[in-house]
């Protein structure tokens, strides 16, 4: 049996915001509630800029 992996690159995108996360989520919980829904989130902030504190 094939295994299917599903992953995104990002996870702050606004119109995820009406359908992808649920109702209410803070911002700063995105990452945490994307990463129990998926297998793998590609990070490129550290590729592009330095990243912030």
């Amino acid at each position: 049996m094939a295994q299917i992996r599903a992953g995104i690159g990002g996870w702050d995108f606004a119109p995820w915001r009406q359908s992808f996360y649920p109702p209410g989520l803070p911002l700063k919980q995105q990452l945490d509630y994307a990463s129990r829904q998926l297998t793998s989130i590609k990070i490129n902030g550290t590729f592009y800029r330095t990243a912030k504190p």
